[in-house]
């Protein structure tokens, strides 16, 4: 049987919705409006596992030929700063002032031109993300609206659209669809985002479609940057889940850039002080709005009790929350279980950092520069964006998910792997010395019972961040390879379970146990967590 695959986090309509929102009626009268269309890829960058900009990831196309049987897509109104950039007369930094006038100059075509080139947006749609129409709580809702556009409709077959084709787009699709079918071509296919529990249940049941969970990905896209009052914000929580066509299961709470709400992980490489900047309330913590508005996604009363009119529980993840901030919420979180309310911790697109505590990561912000690694091994990402013991306690704890990133930076790659020609660390290793790490912090805590260990397995999966403009890992760049990737983990696990002072491993006894394992981390952890957490 075909091993299936989910993905915790992903952005499927992402390259689609961004090429085709402002031209919505041409593409209407072609007949290519819809999620399913595939925005021509550069394959050449794809097989070099460039970044992600460049080339699809993770359309549904690729969904449906790559086996993905359950994705939580992730809606996300683009950040106005990565479009906009950092302004170069501000001097923060005189090294990256200069090298800013160099690139940017004082005008505003430099920067666009550059922008386009590296998130492949059309300019227009640039344009249009920096004007003042970009609203972000209006992106959000016609991203959602977009989505919904053929769930449960069965296609026969999917468009193509080449962007610039010389020679007419209709022959252009069909070269690619020849060439390269896996990429371009779903026939008979269909995606379903599930309106409650039961549809979740059916949809599930069914391999001959996609069962699409919503997410959002950070709280700036109910528009807090416009709302006057607290109380705008809380009206819109209070919108998505009663008036929205179907539930939202979690919102990735912070993000890149300052939300109002909660303080950011550090996550941009040092270079990317040229384009963007986000020093404002990096590494802070809880507004006061912000600690209301994520009881009020959690359903929770100012007592932290649940309250049946605050509607259904969006879950929170903690991806791109500050080290500060994940303090103050697990604060709220043990809270509620002292009281049997137990709120599952999810951290959906993230590395281990090899760090032992949130204090230690507050402690070494100032550390966090490119290539910083935890001093105990060395092979981890230490930045305080990725998950440290306590996160995992945590997650342990709340039964919560793991999302593994497939961004090779987020797992741990350096400029010095990337110049060592002979190192073979940019592949499965870098992937399954991350679930390792995360699997030994969990059984060497002392704060987890020999019963709460184990659990560790069963809250691990694919988080992959595909269409987030990552650098994936040089051998797994889109889903279709998603096989190759479940294969391998089976050579690496069924190998390293032989290692009789493996004490992690010790349950492993055979091949078959690896492959039963393996299908859990790639499907059957993700789907029980969904069953168990979806709104009714």
């Amino acid at each position: 049987m075909k091993r299936k695959f989910s993905d915790l986090h992903c952005h499927n309509h992402m390259r689609a919705h961004f090429h085709m929102q402002e031209k919505q009626k041409k593409f209407e009268r072609k007949g290519e409006f819809s999620p399913w269309t595939v925005i021509a890829s550069n394959s050449r960058n794809r097989k070099k596992g460039k970044m992600g900009a460049s080339y699809s990831q993770i359309d549904l196309v690729k969904c449906w030929n790559g086996n993905l049987r359950l994705t939580f897509n992730s809606l996300y109104p683009l950040e106005r700063q990565f479009v906009v950039g950092m302004d170069p007369n501000v001097k923060e930094d005189k090294w990256y002032h200069f090298a800013a006038r160099g690139v940017l100059g004082h005008s505003g075509l430099r920067r666009d031109l550059l922008q386009t080139a590296f998130m492949r947006i059309p300019d227009k749609i640039i344009d249009f993300f920096q004007s003042e129409e970009y609203d972000y709580w209006e992106a959000l809702t016609s991203e959602k609206d977009f989505v919904l556009l053929d769930s449960g409709k069965r296609i026969e077959k999917n468009e193509i659209h080449v962007p610039s084709a010389l020679f007419g787009d209709d022959k252009a699709a069909e070269k690619r669809a020849k060439a390269d079918p896996k990429s371009y071509v779903a026939e008979n296919a269909c995606y379903r985002v599930p309106r409650n529990r039961s549809e979740l249940l059916s949809s599930l049941a069914d391999d001959s479609e996609i069962t699409m969970v919503l997410t959002i990905e950070g709280a700036h896209a109910v528009g807090t940057d416009r709302c006057e009052t607290v109380e705008e914000i809380s009206n819109r929580v209070r919108s998505i889940k009663q008036e929205w066509e179907v539930p939202i299961f979690f919102i990735t709470f912070s993000h890149h850039f300052d939300n109002l709400l909660c303080g950011h992980a550090h996550s941009l490489p040092d270079k990317g002080k040229i384009l963007m900047k986000q020093s404002k309330n990096i590494n802070g913590g809880f507004s006061e709005n912000g600690q209301r508005i994520i009881r009020e996604f959690l359903g929770l009363d100012s007592r932290n009790e649940r309250d049946p009119a605050l509607g259904y529980r969006i879950l929170i993840d903690v991806k791109h929350m500050a080290a500060k901030s994940r303090v103050e919420y697990y604060q709220l979180v043990n809270e509620c279980l002292e009281k049997g309310d137990r709120i599952p911790v999810i951290a959906s697109h993230c590395g281990y950092s090899g760090i032992e505590s949130l204090e230690e990561h507050i402690r070494c912000e100032k550390e966090e520069k490119d290539d910083y690694s935890d001093k105990k091994s060395g092979k981890f990402n230490a930045w305080n964006i990725n998950m440290c013991d306590e996160d995992i306690e945590m997650i342990v704890k709340t039964r919560g998910m793991f999302g593994i990133s497939f961004d090779q930076r987020i797992l741990g790659i350096t400029k010095k792997d990337r110049k060592d020609k002979a190192s073979t660390r940019n592949g499965i290793q870098l992937i399954w010395e991350n679930i390792e790490g995360i699997v030994l912090s969990a059984y060497e805590n002392p704060n987890l019972t020999e019963i709460q260990k184990p659990q560790i397995w069963k809250s691990l999966t694919l988080g992959t961040d595909f269409e987030g403009l990552i650098d994936p890992v040089n051998a797994y760049p889109t889903a279709l390879e998603y096989e190759k990737f479940g294969n391998d983990l089976v050579e690496v696990i069924d190998k390293a379970r032989q290692n009789p002072g493996a004490k992690h491993l010790a349950h492993i006894k055979s091949r078959e146990d690896a492959e039963k394992l393996v299908d859990d981390f790639c499907y059957n952890n993700a789907e029980a967590f969904v069953i168990e957490n979806y709104p009714v």
